[in-house]
């Protein structure tokens, strides 16, 4: 009996000692293919760099368009562009190529369009601003448009609405009037204009309030601004009242119910 015992012991020794099977691991697997994996990887790392100086997909042609007597000129938007001749037309970054063009301060918009056919060709389509009115600031004049973007130094044209920024700073050309009090000013003259009243100037007076000079040289008083449609349409209906007999200095509605109309 203890002879047999003793060999079943023996038995389930040998049997527990036996070494386990294991799964070969994940790098023993791949490690065949490791040398097609590099070759892969070479061959597509030399295609991609062949496709993209393939001559197939050169830039052959940039396309140039801009309004009739734009104030922004082929040549500007084409260096703003910044396409090289030897470029991919389709590794262009169009989105940072319509941002360029679109930083010339008098380009609203920058439409960029590509193909390959008949020869891979590039197309930048730009919208402009037209000049509203100039901004006086302690540092010289600028011209801005409806949405106050500066558009360049100085006045553009003779017959633009100026405005009084007293001390102010005024942006480069390219940038937008930001300070409040001024932005202020350029909202009010955007309401006088749109009111046909013919301003030529726009300010504020001593004690802060709006006032303006028209076209013929009348003096329009509007005070407190807050409500500034209300008083500008009164200026019309005060003209005529008065009539043509007496040349008119000054139209004061800064009390609205009550306007008053000083002569020469």
């Amino acid at each position: 009996m203890k002879t047999h015992a003793r060999d079943d012991a023996q038995a389930a020794v040998r049997v527990r000692a036996l070494p386990r099977r294991r799964k070969p691991s994940l790098a023993a697997r791949i490690k065949p293919f490791w040398v097609f994996a590099i070759l892969l990887v070479a061959a597509a790392t030399w295609g991609g760099a062949w496709l993209v100086n393939a001559p197939w997909f050169r830039v052959v042609r940039i396309g140039i368009d801009v309004p009739i007597d734009s104030p922004v000129s082929r040549d500007s938007v084409r260096n703003a562009s910044a396409i090289a001749r030897d470029a991919n037309v389709w590794l262009i970054d169009t989105h940072g190529l319509a941002r360029r063009v679109e930083a010339l301060p008098y380009v609203d918009r920058a439409n960029v369009r590509r193909g390959q056919f008949p020869k891979p060709f590039v197309e930048v389509a730009v919208t402009v601003r037209r000049p509203a009115a100039c901004v006086r600031g302690v540092a010289g004049e600028v011209t801005i448009d409806t949405a106050s973007r500066v558009l360049q130094l100085g006045c553009a044209a003779g017959e633009l609405a100026r405005i009084d920024a007293g001390t102010a700073r005024l942006p480069a050309p390219g940038g937008f009037v930001a300070d409040p009090a001024l932005a202020g000013l350029v909202a009010d003259a955007k309401l006088l204009a749109d009111a046909n009243l013919g301003i030529r100037s726009v300010a504020r007076d001593r004690w802060g309030g709006l006032e303006a000079v028209d076209v013929t040289g009348v003096t329009l008083r509007f005070g407190d601004d807050g409500d500034l449609a209300k008083k500008a349409a009164l200026i019309q209906p005060v003209r005529a009242g008065v009539g043509t007999g007496r040349p008119i200095r000054a139209i004061d509605v800064r009390s609205p119910g009550t306007p008053v109309v000083e002569f020469r």
